[in-house]
């Protein structure tokens, strides 16, 4: 009995992550959302510690990393750079720097966003596969078609679970996701290896 409204407790929430997708859809950080970028090269070796402290206080969200190896060169993003936002950030920079940027050096690029299937389907075919293979290993070795049914229940649950956190309470999708997705994912194979061990060790 516990165990069946346990399941469709499940099945509500799971419902209603699925109709919060299709409506509002599901939120993105900056990384994966529509903004602007500017690459800068700064002439000298900077930290981006350094330079996201000053992008903070111009932006309330920015992202900033080096561009490829080169440490003298770096790349913002906002999701907006009014033409006053980018000259107190040469301000700033040639504060600290002392550099010469000017606004007309501002070379603002408009980014679209990154759609999620893109994210998704290069781990589609690989986890699939793997899932498959791994619940039909269970099936054969274990003689037992329940066995690899309820591998198969426990991953549906686990990352169900992880995808309604992230359509309910509106927690950001971004680069760690998919590697949370796939840490759950190896967890659950491993914990349900151990517990048929247990069992049959008994």
């Amino acid at each position: 009995m516990k165990k069946r409204v346990l399941y469709i407790v499940l099945a509500v929430v799971f419902i209603i992550s699925i109709i919060l997708t299709f409506t509002i859809g599901l939120r993105v950080d900056l990384g994966y959302a529509e903004g602007h970028e500017i690459a800068l090269v700064m002439g000298k070796e900077v930290q981006v510690s350094d330079i996201k402290k000053i992008t903070n206080e111009i932006w309330k969200n920015s992202e900033v990393q080096k561009v490829e190896y080169w440490n003298d060169s770096i790349l913002i993003k906002a999701r907006e750079m009014k033409n006053e936002d980018l000259e107190t950030l040469c301000s700033k920079l040639n504060e600290k720097y002392g550099t010469e940027f000017k606004l007309e050096d501002m070379s603002v690029k408009h980014t679209s966003n990154i759609k999620l299937r893109n994210v998704l389907l290069p781990y589609i075919i690989p986890v699939g596969l793997a899932t498959i293979l791994v619940g039909m290993f269970y099936g054969v070795r274990h003689k037992s078609a329940k066995k690899m049914l309820d591998l198969f229940k426990y991953i549906v649950i686990v990352e169900g679970l992880l995808y309604s956190i992230y359509a309910i309470l509106r927690v950001p999708v971004s680069s760690f996701t998919m590697p949370i997705a796939m840490i759950l994912y190896t967890s659950v194979i491993l914990i349900y290896t151990a517990k048929l061990e247990f069992e049959e060790s008994k």
